[in-house]
């Protein structure tokens, strides 16, 4: 009686929980990374007058860990004499730069062209303590802000196991061109929790961290990578599906461009002005691939990416169409940003229908694991 009634316990158990259970495996780097790993993040170039502020004492430290200078509140130098890395450390958290307050410590580091780069060196997870509110909104449902928290993560590691044997001096961007990264003054408890909640855990594929890329919206349908940069396919980022995309912002969107904008945009193809634009071939997945401007004098083929890139903000993605109409030229698109991986909104909008972060991050990346980094 006792064992049947185990029995029962057990299944009723794996009936309840069996659906949404998360197997997080043990993940040992080959290069030794740890959860305590920094992560160098490009802040920009260093001009002339440079000041760095904290609450407390900032400690100046050269090349060789040695303490050169001890400041209240503020150092101020001319960075471009500066021939060596120096690096600042403050007694309380928060060393500020541009307006900017940051974890971790800022390295001065000239490089061979002149320039002096400034670099905030922070632990991996109180860098995501600012990357995730300024990626989404923090009061986003938790399920999604923790499958923001792993995707960020998993590309972080990638970047820096992929800039460990090369001669450069920084791992990520504090802005789009990595991620965003708007300092400890974004931080917000929810999205602080999230990270917590998700500590050290990668998606991996075959034990590697994957290519997580995710973008605002994908329109309805996420894009392959090699429609968008070209390369192999890649078998976790196939295009799905994304219907909760349509709750988001930029599911649907127009934009009208007068002749002379379109003329200016397009003035480096030397066509003359333009008369109208049509859409040659589009991807499986519904996005522009190649186009054709016609001109006064001449017509260019080109990509539909190379198109977006000189129209810029006007073409939100690659999922669009375009007509010419009196007042100028019409353009009408869905989703917003490149449409590879997970789609942020498309996350909340699951997230809203109380899916796990699990289920989120397996919907737009399909046969992963998950890894958790080993202390």
């Amino acid at each position: 009686m006792k064992r049947l009634s185990f029995a029962l316990f057990l299944f009723l158990i794996l009936a309840v929980w069996g659906c949404t259970t998360v197997i997080i495996r043990p993940w040992n780097s080959p290069n030794a990374l740890k959860t305590s790993e920094k992560i160098r993040v490009f802040l920009g170039k260093a001009e002339s007058d440079l000041m760095i502020k904290a609450d407390g004492v900032i400690f100046v430290y050269d090349v060789n860990d040695l303490l050169i200078k001890r400041a209240y509140d503020s150092v101020s130098l001319d960075a471009k004499k500066l021939k060596a890395p120096i690096r600042f450390v403050a007694d309380n958290p928060g060393l500020e730069y541009k307006g900017r307050k940051l974890r971790g410590e800022i390295l001065l580091q000239p490089d061979k062209n002149g320039n002096v780069l400034v670099i905030n060196r922070v632990p991996l997870e109180e860098y995501l303590y600012a990357v995730i509110p300024s990626e989404v909104p923090a009061g986003w449902p938790s399920e999604a802000l923790k499958a923001q928290a792993i995707c960020s993560r998993t590309y972080a590691v990638r970047e820096i196991l992929n800039k460990r044997d090369k001669d450069v001096a920084y791992d990520v961007e504090a802005t789009v061109n990595s991620q965003a990264y708007a300092g400890m003054d974004k931080e917000n408890p929810k999205t602080t929790q999230a990270v917590r909640d998700t500590e050290g855990v990668l998606a991996v594929y075959e034990d590697d961290p994957i290519h997580m890329f995710f973008h605002s919206n994908s329109g309805g349908r996420t894009e392959t990578p090699d429609q968008v940069w070209g390369g192999k396919r890649l078998p976790y980022l196939e295009s799905v599906p994304s219907r909760f995309d349509e709750a988001g912002d930029n599911f649907v969107w127009k934009e009208v461009l007068s002749q002379d904008k379109l003329d200016q945009a397009l003035s480096s193809l030397g066509v003359g002005s333009v008369q109208s634009v049509q859409v040659l071939s589009r991807t499986p997945s519904g996005r522009v691939d190649l186009i054709e401007v016609i001109g006064k004098q001449g017509t260019s083929k080109m990509k539909g990416k190379e198109f977006r890139s000189l129209l810029g903000s006007s073409v939100k993605s690659l999922r669009f169409g375009i007509k010419r109409e009196s007042e100028g030229f019409l353009i009408k698109g869905m989703g917003s940003g490149h449409g590879v991986g997970l789609s942020q909104w498309g996350s909340f909008g699951m997230a809203k229908q109380n899916f796990s972060y699990s289920e989120i991050i397996r919907h737009y990346y399909q046969g992963i694991e998950f890894a958790r980094i080993t202390r």
